[in-house]
């Protein structure tokens, strides 16, 4: 979740040139030239763990270069918990710009996973290279891809072409791949040096990231096989669970690519920024969904009585008194957000939201600290805190919020909670204590942040039952996109615990609506803007704001999961069954 709109930039954006032109560049130089030394101490199965040092350096010169391997843990690690796992992301993986060293870090922890002896007799150097937690993780992943390849043996194959494509036990194979960071480590530095230094960028017109779609425009030549192949390498993303994606530029996608997508891995395609020709020949019946890449929720600040009266029904009413008594007894605190309470939140951040499979970093641990530096963290930033009922001192999660007063709302950021706050429903209580705060700030409008605008995988249907529990409203944020889903085979193997699929869900932009039409006006003009710009107004309920349910339809595609959704009250919300798999 990025619900406050804080945007970590690029990994070469987020780190200043000096991390890479300080001390470390001739300690790689001697440590390459110390390699054949360490040939002899590398015979045999098990690799010595000195002899990944000249690889695992790269982490200290390059900050972007660790971010990216602890992004390729995390990824193995969740496709090392499915039923029949697949490796394909690590092996298809392709650099792109904002991680420019993702084949390479997808190349070191797919051999680590397909080797884990010489894994476990490196951990101590990659503990100091990538930190405990994500060593861990990839320990533990690979021993349940090894067990998991004695049943299946096309993951058997996929670990043998891994341990080619990088044989730690073989000091040679090492040097080559070293010499490959080497080389891209070059390259990287000049774009480095072009980028914002900053680690985080605040919602605001100014900051906003450029639109995807402007580097092309209008229709381009239809590509060969081999063209169509590099495009998907150039531009197909892996979510942290394992679904990958194509982002074509508006006029590069053609509809008899799906066949060859398919045989590529790809279980969704997305059209960045369609044009008014694209939105006529894709059509809805086909498969082709306007949609946000983000949903903003919002709701009118209100209190316990007025959150009653708008629930309605007597037994929802009932629920959310019995939510709300759960954390009755549980010590926690609202107030301005310290650098010491961030990083004690943050523990539980790494533990409970990082760590578990489909685990992203949204947010990083020198967050409070970068914004204590530029004089910004006792300003808009704030944070609610649960403890331990037997043991004050011990945190066990909590919320970060920011106030934004250019949007004119007030917004639940990132949260984590330890397992034992369960039971206690601590977003209930979040929602009561944030809409006091919220008030006395003066804001009208509580937001729950924004979701990447596809639940059912990465983002689990839950989420979005949550957020329409506490009748929040959902509108498009962000890029404006057509999706089709060519693969349902990974969200089907999303199971529930009595085996059955509960599908996906998202929430479309009405073809028909004012929001449609003021974007393709400004897609004619060539300066097609983001959904929020597009909604008739930037505060939410203020009258000027086109309504929701002109603007959002729900489109929920169910599996065999015969139970119902609680869906967003207001909007329309189109049922349909979803695709079989691999269709």
């Amino acid at each position: 979740m990025d619900p406050a709109r804080v945007r970590v930039l690029g990994p070469l954006a987020i780190f200043p040139d000096s991390a890479y032109t300080g001390g470390m560049r001739p300690l790689m130089f001697r440590l390459l030239a110390a390699l054949p030394l360490l040939a002899s101490a590398a015979f045999g199965a098990v690799v010595e763990p000195t002899a990944l040092a000249p690889a695992l350096a790269m982490a200290d010169m390059a900050p972007a270069f660790r971010a990216s391997v602890v992004s390729q843990i995390q990824l193995v690690s969740a496709l090392s918990a499915m039923p029949a796992p697949s490796l394909t992301p690590l092996m298809s993986a392709a650099p792109t710009a904002a991680d420019p060293f993702r084949a390479e870090s997808a190349r070191l922890v797919g051999a680590l996973a397909a080797q884990p002896e010489a894994a476990a007799a490196s951990a101590a150097p990659l503990r100091a290279a990538f930190g405990d937690q994500p060593v861990d993780q990839l320990l533990k992943a690979a021993a349940r891809i090894q067990t998991g390849a004695a049943a299946h043996p096309e993951l058997a194959a996929q670990l043998a072409g891994l341990r080619q494509r990088l044989d730690i036990s073989n000091p040679s194979s090492i040097q080559d791949y070293t010499s490959r960071l080497n080389a891209l480590f070059d390259n990287t530095r000049a774009a480095a040096t072009a980028e914002d230094g900053a680690a985080v960028t605040v919602d605001g017109p100014s900051t906003r990231r450029p639109l995807v779609s402007l580097v092309k425009h209008g229709e381009t030549p239809v590509m060969t096989e081999p063209e169509l192949e590099a495009y998907v390498a150039a531009h197909a993303v892996t979510s942290p669970r394992g679904l990958t994606r194509v982002n074509f530029a508006s006029g590069d996608y053609k509809q008899h690519y799906d066949a060859a997508l398919r045989r590529l891995g790809v279980d969704m395609v997305v059209i960045k920024a369609p044009s008014r020709a694209e939105l006529a020949e894709f059509s809805e019946e086909d498969g082709y969904h306007l949609k946000s890449e983000y949903e903003r929720w919002v709701m009118p600040v209100r209190d316990v009585e007025e959150q009653m009266q708008a629930l309605g029904k007597a037994d929802r009413q009932r629920q959310f008194r019995k939510a709300l008594s759960s954390s009755d007894g549980v010590p926690f605190e609202v107030g301005p957000l310290s650098i010491a309470k961030y990083e004690e939140w943050y523990k539980i951040y790494e533990d409970e939201v990082v760590g578990k499979p489909g685990g992203k970093r949204n947010v990083s641990l020198d967050f409070a600290r970068k914004l204590a530096d530029k004089g910004e963290l006792g300003k808009e930033w704030y944070g609610l805190f649960y403890y331990d009922k037997n043991d004050p001192s011990k945190m066990t999660g909590g919320v970060i919020m920011k106030a934004s007063p250019e949007r004119g709302m007030f917004i639940l950021g990132y949260a984590a909670y330890r397992h034992e706050l369960r039971d206690a429903n601590p977003m209930t209580r979040v929602f009561v204590e944030a809409s006091k705060l919220a008030r006395t700030l003066g804001y009208k409008v509580l937001s729950f942040g924004q979701d990447t605008n596809f639940f059912g995988y990465d983002y689990s249907l839950g989420l979005m039952m949550s957020k329409s529990g506490f009748l929040l409203t959902p509108y498009p944020e962000d890029e404006i996109t057509l999706m089709k889903v060519l693969d349902t085979s990974k969200i089907a193997s999303i199971k529930n615990g009595q085996g059955q699929s509960g599908g996906y869900f998202f929430f479309g932009i009405k073809r028909d609506s004012r929001v449609a039409a003021r974007y393709l006006a400004s897609k004619d003009a060539g300066t097609p803007k983001e959904a929020q710009d597009l909604l008739g107004s930037e505060h939410y309920f203020d009258g000027k704001i086109d309504p929701a349910r002109d603007v959002v339809v729900g489109r929920r595609f169910h599996g065999d999961d015969p139970n119902a959704l609680r869906v967003p009250v207001g909007i329309d919300v189109v049922d349909a069954p979803m695709a079989a798999p691999g269709r």
